[in-house]
């Protein structure tokens, strides 16, 4: 059994996992020791990159997955990588080990895919890399829980704007969302997880402090902790997809309602409420409703 110790936690390859367990020092970045551990599917791994780097910056070791089983991957700002537990670096005088242990990896990685009879399963590969529900977290502005079914968003941090603390709280099922987004702070800027619905677009120019789908952080505080519940949602909502898709048939509202213009008309509604609150325009609200209706 291979095993490579970094700056954060120790990764060790067996004959099907990659199982990463982190340290729960002061340094480790929040993220880590959030997640304690996680694993990776040999078989999931698709490409290994190692790095030498130098004697100030040391080693570098990265592994890539296979299309829709990173939760991570789509995460972060414009032209920068979000945090992930698929990173591994470490010191200059390790390096022979790291690059003994990545050549290692990528062989083991390439034998397991060889052998699967199919690839595996996206969604518990995501899911080994998140937490597990109910999961909360918290920053200035407020909070953000998820308990496997839904998401509550409340806002009363003593960083919260006077609109989000009149609204005080959102929930949001499961079936709902489409994905999670979310941004690191840059300068004085703040870094935010957003909840992003099926069908529901939310206008460029919505500042945060007017955004009821958001949960901002400021510097550091907070920000992996957001980046970890954006990843767990989007570990989530995959197989809420497919459920929605199985049972879709027998959710009618009412008779002689069909399940597709019952799905308009529930965009409609939150559009509706989009526009009381100020987030759309009475031309985009009219726009975006005749669009709808035309569906019908």
């Amino acid at each position: 059994m291979e095993e490579l110790r970094g700056h954060h936690g120790t990764w060790r390859l067996d004959d099907e996992t990659v199982r990463i367990r982190f340290d729960s020092g002061r340094k480790v970045p929040t993220l880590f020791k959030s997640l304690g551990s996680c694993a990776v599917p040999l078989a999931a791994v698709t490409d290994v990159e190692f790095d030498q780097g130098d004697r100030k910056r040391g080693w570098r070791l990265r592994v890539r997955l296979a299309d829709g089983t990173d939760p991570y991957a789509q995460l972060g700002g414009p032209g920068s990588e979000a945090p992930t537990p698929l990173v591994l670096t470490g010191p200059h005088d390790r390096e022979l080990l790291a690059e003994y242990f990545s050549d290692q990896l990528a062989s083991a990685s390439r034998y397991a895919r060889e052998l699967a009879d199919r690839p595996p399963d996206s969604v518990e590969v995501a899911r080994g890399l998140v937490a597990r529900p109910p999961v909360q977290v918290r920053t200035a502005e407020g909070s953000a829980s998820f308990d496997g079914t839904r998401v509550r968003l409340q806002w009363d941090g003593w960083l919260s704007s006077t609109a989000k603390e009149r609204e005080k709280s959102r929930e949001y099922r499961l079936s709902e969302i489409e994905s999670a987004t979310w941004y690191p702070p840059v300068d004085v800027t703040e870094g935010y997880l957003r909840i992003v619905l099926r069908g529901v677009t939310i206008p460029e120019a919505t500042e945060l402090e007017n955004d009821f789908f958001t949960l901002a952080s400021h510097g550091t505080k907070g920000s992996e902790e957001t980046l970890l519940m954006a990843a767990t949602l989007n570990a989530y909502t995959a197989p809420a997809d497919a459920a929605a898709e199985e049972t879709a048939p027998a959710l009618s509202a009412a008779p002689g309602v069909s399940a597709e213009e019952e799905s308009v008309f529930a965009k409609i509604r939150e559009l509706g409420r989009l526009h009381a609150e100020g987030l759309l325009t009475d031309e985009e609200f009219s726009a975006k409703k005749a669009e709808l209706l035309d569906r019908l």
